[in-house]
């Protein structure tokens, strides 16, 4: 007799465990998604079709009312021949560079000047856009393989001259040139001069002498905005066209 309870209750403790879980009958049955290939490749909505039909749109007019040649105040520039143009599509920065003696200077702008573009609206006269323009200066010099540092400085270009901002030295003229994050380092940690403004009257017009016997005349104080000019179109350009080939992929 209590060996038949035994078993019953045995067999009662099996039957429990292999029911099937209360909450394994209750689990919803959700549908399952079959995901392709082909799902992922149609990703172009209307808008991506808008955009590209306006960026092509953009493109044929400013090529239609472009220049497609090299504009004159550029010939006329480049048959001095005295600096030369180092531009490179797709980088903001432009470079003049040019040899004076056992000197090498570098020139260096960019089309950021543009962010400072102002406009003056005089009464009834015709709005008058100016802009000043920031360059770095590098005068490097150098006796064959021999380094003897490099001054840097830093102007601005405002009515058709060269305002010296500051003059640094470093006994090293590759350190200017590097671009490197160590080569940042290094010069953030030197002495960068003193203010500029701070300097006997006549040791500025020195330096200021000092630049416009090296070609930093008004001539070339016009050039540079002319050419930030030209350089952001030809950059706005080329920024339609690979925008727009990459929308219509």
């Amino acid at each position: 007799m209590m060996i038949s309870t035994v078993l019953r209750r045995v067999a009662a403790t099996r039957f429990a465990v292999a029911a099937p879980s209360v909450f394994a009958r209750t689990l919803p049955a959700y549908p399952i998604r079959a995901f392709s290939a082909a799902s992922f490749a149609r990703s172009h909505g209307q808008s991506d079709r808008d955009l590209s039909h306006k960026l092509e749109s953009e493109l044929k007019f400013e090529k239609e009312n472009g220049e497609a040649f090299i504009p004159p105040f550029i010939k006329s520039f480049n048959d001095k021949g005295v600096f030369k143009i180092e531009d490179k599509v797709g980088e903001k920065e432009v470079t003049l560079v040019r040899n004076f003696g056992n000197e090498k200077i570098s020139v260096i702008f960019s089309t950021d000047a543009l962010a400072d573009k102002a406009e003056f609206d005089e009464g009834d006269s015709e709005v008058e856009e100016t802009f000043s323009v920031n360059v770095t200066v590098l005068i490097e010099k150098k006796a064959g393989t021999t380094d003897n540092g490099a001054l840097e400085l830093n102007a601005t270009i405002q009515d058709n001259a060269f305002l010296i901002d500051g003059v640094s030295f470093n006994p090293s003229s590759s350190l200017m040139s590097d671009q490197s994050a160590e080569g940042d380092w290094q010069r953030r940690g030197r002495y960068g001069g003193p203010v500029f403004q701070d300097l006997d009257e006549s040791l500025q017009d020195h330096f200021h002498e000092f630049l416009k016997e090296r070609g930093f005349d008004e001539a070339l104080a016009e050039f540079i905005p002319q050419y930030i000019d030209f350089k952001e179109q030809g950059e706005y350009v080329e920024w339609l066209k690979r925008v727009g080939e990459w929308v219509a992929k």
